[in-house]
């Protein structure tokens, strides 16, 4: 048995989920797979989980913490029988899977690229050394793993699965007393195919209005370098690179980004990168697919207006 843990936004799941839900299907030949929804508003995003998995496990735990999704996951593989459990991997699973595999005496794979299996073993690819190499682990099972985001075809629908309520003890631990849900607009950063992220090269925050303008066109999300984030300019959520997120889009547009090293840790697996920058010898140049040498603050006007042109 293989169980997906399904993330979620309280309406809808995560297009990671979907991945994730990809990655078992590669590994069927260890099992039936189940699926389940830990958090709030589980029963209706789970109605949703069932266009995809014959079955669904429901289990309504309240806001997060990790405590509750290692419990609530745990007894998800209790009641399956699963040896093997997969998650997205983002910054929340982070803080459970760890607790998981601890519970079920388990191997862990984090932000594997692909997986494969022996019958006995999970077999992950995964970046290391700032996304510079490709490295092979081998796990016997039980196994739990994470799939990095942006590596894996979405699922498609398959019929329509049954939903079961999943009663969950949660021993008392640490509680949420109030959580603030930070306002976004737009794409989602790590889910996003094509990303525009600028620099400290923009010269001020005002300049970032230009940034939003060629994401809007491009139906993209903005990202920010670390500088940028430091200064106060955009909020950290933006931010891209080895204290940031890890992007892996179809599409990298790098406005006034220098690319140190730990930016490119965050953002060098991007299918094609696009560079501009004054400085003809910036680093973001050796992993740029395409590159422009001039002042962003002449270039960007002309990249919007070609892809308002694309839009229409």
């Amino acid at each position: 048995m293989i169980l997906v843990v399904l993330e979620h936004d309280g309406q809808r799941m995560r297009k990671g989920a979907l991945e994730a839900i990809s990655r078992a299907r590669q590994l069927a030949s260890l099992g039936p797979i189940a699926g389940v929804v830990i958090g709030e508003n589980t029963q209706a995003v789970a109605q949703e989980a069932a266009q995809y998995l014959p079955v669904v496990y429901a289990a309504e735990v309240g806001p997060y913490t990790a405590e509750k999704w290692a419990e609530a996951a745990h007894a998800a593989v209790q009641k399956s029988g699963a040896k093997v459990v997969i998650a997205t991997g983002s910054r929340q699973s982070r803080t459970w899977t760890a607790r998981l595999a601890y519970r079920m005496k388990a191997g862990l794979l984090e932000d594997t690229l692909e997986t494969s299996t022996d019958s006995q073993s999970i077999i992950g690819t995964r970046y290391s050394f700032l996304n510079r190499v490709t490295e092979r682990q081998q796990a016997p099972l039980p196994v739990v793993f994470t799939a990095k985001p942006n590596t894996t075809p979405l699922a498609e629908p398959e019929g329509s699965g049954t939903v079961e309520t999943l009663e969950v003890r949660i021993p008392a631990g640490v509680e949420v007393l109030e959580r603030v849900a930070e306002q976004k607009k737009g794409v989602s950063l790590t889910e996003a195919t094509v990303v525009v992220t600028g620099g400290r090269g923009l010269g001020s925050p005002e300049a970032f209005a230009g940034v939003e303008e060629l994401a809007n066109a491009l139906g993209a999300a903005v990202g920010a370098t670390r500088a940028v984030v430091d200064a106060g300019w955009r909020p950290y959520s933006e931010q891209v690179g080895q204290t940031g997120k890890t992007v892996q889009p179809n599409v990298y547009i790098a406005l006034a980004v220098s690319g140190a090293v730990q930016h490119q840790a965050g953002m060098n697996k991007s299918k094609y990168i696009v560079a501009v920058n004054k400085d003809a010898e910036a680093p973001i140049f050796k992993v740029a697919d395409y590159g422009i040498v001039g002042d962003v603050h002449q270039v960007l006007p002309a990249l919007i207006e070609a892809a308002k042109k694309l839009k229409d």
